[in-house]
């Protein structure tokens, strides 16, 4: 504040002016006051200085008592020189100057506010001015870094994608970023406190009131989706957050809100659902489809069984009918003869022979068809009504295996089946049946190619308390890797040029899986064979 004259004017060392004659008390409050305090002269001469105006100005007293300003501080002294002239002039105090240089002992820039007020004879007459400063300088270099930093924020908040304000403690925005003026289409000097309000679609604008108000009462941060309008007169939705802004004493000072364009994501979210209602709509079109196929499945096996079952059932009533019609005729012979009374006791006893080994051969071979009638009979029932009864297991396997021995037609295969006895279940014989016939045409179709001699073994046996294991094997052909990889596998086949679907086995793992409530392993390889072990629960889960 001072800057050293290079005069060599010599300096006064007493004052003219006495501002506290005999109140040795007041002299000392003077001389140890916290701020700067100096007396100058009408013609500005230092005529006192205390001891804290020494230490914030880097100055000595002996270097300015009865020196002038210009001498001691010449940067200055025209602007000291007129306050002091225009105090004596008008008697009015002049305050708050903010004075900037530097210290006599120092190179950096300091600041100083400055007060200066007149010194009055008991008579009114202004014999000094009294000047009291005080150093800003930290105050004025917190200020400084704060609009630097405000600066910063404002040149950070313009870089980014997004609509942001800026609002104080109660809520009235003093400024928007250069984005939200784009969006908008307002001017830069425009910054309404209810803008960002104004620019809301009518249907949430009560919600968005509502919602800042309660965070303004409550301090807390904001977040929802609003659409703003734009200067193109069109909606858009943004995501809308307001936090509020607090000082170390966590006391709210301000509140900082964004917005983020979110039509992109909400024409994705958009696509994302149609794409997905196409997906399910396909989806249950497949599943559809694929039931249509799978009842088909199910009813060409049913019609390769009815096939197989009406050729088995053929040869007994067709020998019957043989032998019925030699019985016949040879009645008819007997008869005539009788008539004619040429019947010798010969013919009559070889009558009765025919007759006897006749109805032997009718009685087995009736008997033969109505136990495959019986048994196709059940299987077609429990097949058609799937309703969950008690059965013995043991005997269903039997008579769903005598159904399917005329499968066997002219193939070089033997059918073995094998059943622990007493195995009561409380399930679905109808889906269990379809199980083993699926699996029987399965190996017969694919295990034996070319007519190839073989066999096909069944086993049931209990595997625990709760569960009965039924091992399906044959000693075909097998499968690769990658065909038991892909067996279970929907429309999934290796001959689909022979008609072949690709749901038999499908239709077993869904039906074991689903509707039996068990579980199963195949265990194949090529040229060794095939083995399907399914694990079943004795008493099956409810249908639903």
């Amino acid at each position: 504040m001072s800057e050293k004259s290079n005069s060599g004017a010599t300096a006064i060392k007493s004052s003219s002016v006495v501002l506290f004659p005999h109140q040795p008390a007041l002299q000392l409050i003077y001389d140890t006051a916290p701020i700067g305090l100096a007396c100058l002269s009408p013609d500005c001469r230092y005529l006192q200085i205390n001891q804290r105006l020494t230490e914030i100005c880097g100055i000595s007293v002996e270097d300015h008592l009865g020196r002038t300003v210009r001498d001691c501080v010449p940067a200055l002294a025209s602007a000291v020189e007129d306050i002091v002239r225009s105090i004596m002039e008008t008697g009015e105090p002049v305050t708050g100057i903010e004075v900037a240089g530097q210290r006599a002992d120092q190179t950096d820039e300091r600041f100083w506010v400055t007060y200066w007020h007149p010194l009055r004879s008991p008579s009114g007459e202004i014999v000094a001015v009294n000047v009291a400063a005080e150093e800003i300088t930290e105050r004025k270099h917190a200020e400084a870094a704060l609009q630097a930093s405000e600066r910063q924020f404002h040149t950070l908040a313009d870089s980014i994608p997004q609509l942001v304000w800026m609002a104080d403690a109660m809520g009235k925005i003093y400024w928007f970023n250069s984005h939200w003026h784009d969006y908008t289409g307002t001017s830069v000097n425009d910054t309404s406190s209810h803008d960002w309000q104004a620019t809301l679609a009518p249907v949430s604008l009560e919600e968005a009131r509502y919602r800042w108000t309660q965070a303004l009462e409550a301090g807390t941060s904001l977040e929802l989706e609003l659409s703003l309008l734009g200067k193109d007169g069109q909606y858009r939705p943004f995501l809308t957050r307001v936090i509020p802004l607090r000082d170390p004493t966590a006391v709210i000072y301000g509140w900082i809100g964004t917005h983020i364009d979110i039509s992109e994501r909400k024409r994705n979210e958009q696509a994302v659902r149609d794409a997905r209602d196409t997906a399910e709509t396909a989806l249950q079109n497949l599943r559809e489809t694929q039931n249509s196929l799978i009842e088909m499945e199910k009813l060409a096996a049913l019609g390769r069984l009815v096939a197989g079952v009406a050729h088995e059932i053929n040869n007994p009533v067709g020998t019957s009918l043989t032998v019925a019609t030699a019985l016949e005729r040879k009645t008819t012979m007997i008869a005539t003869e009788m008539a004619q009374g040429t019947l010798r006791r010969s013919s009559l006893s070889e009558f009765l022979e025919i007759s006897r080994q006749a109805s032997s051969q009718l009685v087995a071979n009736l008997n033969h068809a109505a136990e495959l009638i019986q048994s196709f009979k059940q299987v077609a029932t429990d097949r058609n009504q799937s309703n969950q009864r008690t059965f013995d297991l043991g005997d269903l396997t039997e008579q769903i295996a005598l159904s399917l021995r005329p499968g066997l037609g002219k193939k070089n295969l033997t059918l073995k089946v094998e059943c622990q006895p007493n195995l009561t279940m409380i399930s679905y014989p109808g889906p269990y049946g379809q199980v083993l016939t699926n699996l029987f045409l399965n190996s017969a179709t694919h295990a034996f190619a070319d007519n190839k001699e073989g066999s096909i073994e069944i086993k049931v046996l209990a595997a625990g308390k709760d569960s009965v294991e039924i091992i399906f094997s044959d000693d075909g052909c097998g499968m690769s890797v990658d065909v038991r990889r892909k067996a279970f596998d929907p429309f999934f086949t290796t001959r689909r040029d022979q008609g072949s679907t690709g749901l038999g086995l499908h239709i077993v793992h869904s039906i074991v899986t689903n509707y039996l409530g068990g579980r199963l392993h195949l265990d194949s390889e090529a040229g060794e064979g095939t083995k399907v072990r399914l694990v079943l629960p004795r008493v099956a889960p409810a249908s639903s």
